[in-house]
């Protein structure tokens, strides 16, 4: 498929346009390649790009059977889902997007929380893996859909339920023509409905419009170099922006072929340890993952030949640089990184792979993005806001009247700048949102959970260094007078009530009182400062158990901690566990 006589994705009136094009172009390329086993032997169903587009038609007819629209009919249905990242999966998305709006649901989401965002969305028909012993999906979706208000029609995939066939049995029941035009989308239509992360108290749904969707596809398609000859290892989870737009919908767009590993994708222990054998058996030239993953990698050792790898990719948090190193030093190859949030489906920032990558880099704008820096001060070394304009933001959020954009120009709430080439480097965030190994968690969560424990009077969380997961969610707590409480209980309770395993806290701190502002509120930066202070300390009597170590932490301007440490007993040792504790951190660490 040659790419340069092709219109560009952004130019394309829909996703559904988009999509056709591409596989009319190449009807008989590997369009995905699902793993379904790796334990004792590969097993392994590839899917080509004619059977994508045929299966995409026959689902849009599915959707509108079942939401009962005749054929006459031009409403678009909001179509839930909770599935894995299979070829199904696949045939759904793009399907929904095709007919009507898309909204991918996070599995681990409790009843309750889907249940808020399936009444939000306005729901109409909901997919979800059908019962079996390893998940719990469909009961999930059965009890959502009894709780919300709406009728919303169950359609199991892979799996049967009850008297209802299976989605792949269904499918063959419809026509795979061409879709009616009165059926299509326009550019300015809804595309889909992503939720901000599954860890919100009050879970926000981010509405995208077709448009969005194609300038992402665009940026993937100029900025990766990718063809029909590339092949791309995707374990990333069909529900998050990444994994369904960015390399879902990008590597749609530029025609290669994506190899879903396992259901569970990264979260297989078994991917990670065959990863370097899967490289070789699919012949791979696109690579990589989240952070927590490539880290993971980094221990696997390589015996197998993967010099059809042109480079890897990283996102969905901050990539410690020592990591960075590791892998291409492993490896031997380039580590490229990709910046976006849900609200600009996905993509801000795109590597140049025509340059050597930067470790800490972020990537330089994408296409027909702008990026500006709001500088916090005046001695702030250009450090600011990164705020961001461009085809891929967001208008709104699902339900919010009040706009969210400044002359279309979205905050970000990360901290960061850009250097003289244009390359955008992240320091840190002014907003409260902590990122767990690319899980988005909201502070209020947690806090909501605790302060309801009748011994709480106050709860602030923040985020605390960590160089495995980035950072891990931390709470500080001040009791009602006279109260009295455990740890313990508070774990507990917080372990009951928190839906998401990766929202719950990792420790649980008591102060006589949290730290407030002149205005009475909860001073988190100093919280932050304290968690930081908590975990060096914790890695240094870990690693240097004989030397006793004064701390003092401040926030910095540019949104970095700053550590003081005081010592009698300096030593060559303790100065490199130092530089390394900086490094992995994330930290100023000054001995």
């Amino acid at each position: 498929m040659s790419h340069s006589a092709s219109p560009a994705p952004i130019d394309m009136p829909s996703v559904y346009h988009l999509l056709q094009h591409v596989c009319q172009q190449q009807p008989n390329a590997k369009a995905f390649t699902l793993i379904k086993q790796l334990a004792s032997e590969l097993v392994d169903e590839t899917v080509s790009y004619q059977t994508f587009l045929d299966n995409l038609h026959r689902t849009v007819r599915l959707i509108r059977h079942h939401v009962g629209l005749s054929e006459d009919s031009s409403e678009r249905p909001v179509v839930s889902f909770l599935l894995p990242n299979i070829s199904e999966a696949q045939y759904i998305l793009w399907a929904a997007e095709s007919c009507g709006i898309a909204n991918p649901l996070n599995p681990l989401l409790s009843v309750d929380a889907l249940t808020v965002l399936m009444d939000k969305a306005e729901t109409d028909i909901i997919f979800a893996l059908g019962p079996n012993p390893r998940t719990d999906f469909w009961q999930k979706a059965q009890a959502a859909a009894a709780k919300s208000a709406r009728d919303i029609k169950l359609v199991p995939v892979v799996f049967p339920a009850d008297e209802a066939p299976a989605f792949s049995a269904q499918l063959s029941d419809f026509d795979a023509a061409v879709l009616p035009q009165h059926w299509l989308p326009i550019q300015t239509d809804v595309a889909a409905y992503f939720h901000t992360g599954g860890t919100t108290g009050s879970p926000k749904l981010v509405v995208q419009s077709q448009a969005n969707h194609l300038a992402t596809a665009n940026a993937f398609v100029e900025a990766m170099q990718a063809s029909e000859k590339d092949t791309l290892i995707n374990g990333l989870p069909v529900f998050h922006v990444a994994g369904a737009l960015v390399l879902g919908l990008g590597g749609l767009a530029a025609g290669i072929h994506t190899v879903f590993p396992t259901m569970a994708g990264f979260r297989d222990p078994q991917v990670i340890k065959q990863y370097w054998q899967l490289v070789e058996r699919y012949q791979a030239t696109l690579g990589g993952a989240i952070p927590t993953s490539v880290a993971a990698l980094t221990s696997v050792p390589i015996d197998s030949d993967i010099s059809s790898l042109r480079y890897l990719l990283s996102g969905g948090a901050s990539l410690p640089e020592s990591v960075g190193q590791d892998i291409t030093k492993l490896t031997g190859l380039e580590l490229y990184q990709i910046y976006g949030m849900t609200e600009t489906s996905g993509v801000i920032a795109m590597p140049h792979l025509d340059a050597p990558s930067k470790l800490l880099s972020a990537g330089y704008k994408a296409a027909g993005m702008e990026i500006a820096i709001d500088e916090l001060a005046p001695d702030s070394d250009g450090v600011g806001e990164i705020c961001v304009r461009g085809p891929m933001v967001f208008e709104n959020y699902l339900g919010v009247s009040e706009s969210p954009l400044t002359d279309g120009w979205f905050r970000t709430g990360d901290l960061g700048y850009l250097d003289d080439e244009g390359s955008l480097f992240i320091t840190g965030r002014s907003k409260d949102l902590i990122i767990r190994s690319g899980h988005n968690i909201d502070p209020v969560v947690i806090e909501s959970c605790l302060e309801e424990h009748p011994a709480v009077s106050l709860a602030a969380a923040v985020s605390k260094p960590d160089a495995y997961a980035g950072e891990l969610p931390v709470v500080y707590v001040q009791l009602h007078e006279g109260a009295d409480v455990s740890i313990e209980e508070l774990m507990a309770h917080a372990k009951e009530h928190i839906d998401e395993p990766p929202a719950q806290p990792k420790a649980i701190t008591l102060l006589d009182a949290l730290p407030l502002t002149a205005v009475g509120k909860i001073q988190k930066t100093e919280l932050r400062a304290l968690a930081a202070a908590s975990a060096v300390k914790e890695q240094l009597a870990e690693q240097e158990p004989s030397v006793a170590v004064d701390i003092t932490a401040k926030m910095l301007s540019c949104g970095k901690v700053s550590l003081d440490l005081s010592t009698s007993e300096s030593s060559e040792s303790l100065a490199q566990t130092c530089h390394h504790l900086a490094e992995s951190l994330n930290l100023e660490i000054n001995l």
